[in-house]
C-alpha cells in the first residue's frame, strides 16, 4: 500500500510540474503565527491568527497571499488576500492585490491594490513606485487612495524608505494624507530587521457597526524582525504602537516560516 501511495505522490508531483513550467525550481516561503493588541478607552482587545507564503521567489511572476482570522472591536471576522508581482522588463515591475473579508464592519469588505516601479539610477539602487488603494466598507463608505514610494538600497544590506498618501473617503468626501519613513536591515538567509514611523490624517476608522471615528490625526510606529535560525526556517516578530486621541493601541504578533 505504501509504494503505491508513494508511486501516486510521485504520478501527482510529474503531472503538477509539467502543467505549472518551473515549480521544481520554484522558491517561497510559508508561515503561521498569532497577534495580541491591547487598547486604552475601554476598547478591550484584538487578537488572531494568520498563515501566509510566498511562492515563485526569484522568477519574473511572484504570487503572495495571507490568511487572517481573529477578533476586532468585538467583532469575529476572517480576512484573505492574494497578490502576484510582474517583472515586465530589467527596470520595471508592477504589483496587484485583491482581498475580501467575511462579516466583520470593521475589516474592508473588499479591497484592491496596484503599483507600478521603476528601478532608478545605473544601479537600479533607488525604486520609485506609484500606487492606487481602494477599499470598501459594509458600513456604506469607501476609500480611495493614491500613494508614493521610494526605496533606496543603501552598502552594507542598509535600506532607506520613505512615502505619502493621498486619500478620500466617502459619503463627505473626507480628505486625508499620510506620510511614512522607515530605515531597515535586510541580509537575506539570516537577518531582516525593518523601522518605521507614520504620521498624518485619518479619513475614517470603523469600529463598529455604522460606527466610525472621522477626521482626525493618528501615529504609528512599527518594529518588524525575521530572524533565520537555520538554513530553511525562522521566527518573525511585528511590534506596533498606534496613537490618537480616542485611544492608544500596543501589541504586534510572533511567528515561525519555512522557507523552501
Amino acid at each position: 500500500m505504501s509504494v503505491r501511495r508513494n508511486s501516486d505522490w510521485r504520478c501527482l508531483v510529474a503531472m503538477l510540474a509539467a502543467l505549472v513550467p518551473g515549480l521544481s525550481q520554484a522558491h517561497g516561503w510559508v508561515g503561521v503565527g498569532g497577534s495580541y493588541y491591547r487598547l486604552t478607552q475601554g476598547y478591550g482587545h484584538f487578537e488572531g491568527a494568520y498563515a501566509k507564503g510566498v511562492f515563485g521567489e526569484g522568477s519574473r511572476t511572484i504570487w503572495d497571499w495571507e490568511l487572517d482570522h481573529g477578533r476586532t472591536f468585538g467583532y469575529e471576522e476572517s480576512y484573505g488576500v492574494l497578490g502576484v508581482t510582474q517583472t515586465f522588463a530589467p527596470r520595471w515591475y508592477g504589483y496587484l492585490s485583491v482581498a475580501a473579508s467575511t462579516n466583520s464592519d470593521v475589516v474592508p469588505q473588499d479591497r484592491v491594490d496596484a503599483s507600478l516601479s521603476y528601478k532608478a539610477l545605473p544601479d537600479k539602487r533607488l525604486v520609485v513606485t506609484g500606487g492606487y488603494t481602494g477599499l470598501r466598507f459594509r458600513d456604506g463608505h469607501d476609500d480611495r487612495s493614491a500613494w508614493t514610494n521610494l526605496t533606496a538600497y543603501l552598502p552594507g544590506y542598509w535600506v532607506a524608505m520613505a512615502g505619502h498618501d493621498w486619500a478620500t473617503s466617502n459619503p463627505g468626501s473626507v480628505e486625508a494624507q499620510r506620510s511614512f519613513a522607515a530605515v531597515g536591515y535586510d541580509h537575506s538567509g539570516q537577518t531582516a530587521l525593518t523601522l518605521r514611523y507614520g504620521w498624518g490624517a485619518e479619513a475614517y476608522l470603523p469600529i463598529g457597526a455604522n460606527v466610525a471615528l472621522v477626521d482626525f490625526r493618528s501615529e504609528t510606529t512599527s518594529f518588524t524582525w525575521r530572524q533565520w535560525l537555520g538554513t530553511d526556517w525562522g521566527t518573525d516578530l511585528f511590534v506596533e504602537r498606534f496613537a490618537s486621541p480616542y485611544y492608544r493601541q500596543i501589541g504586534g504578533s510572533i511567528g515561525v516560516f519555512y522557507h523552501f
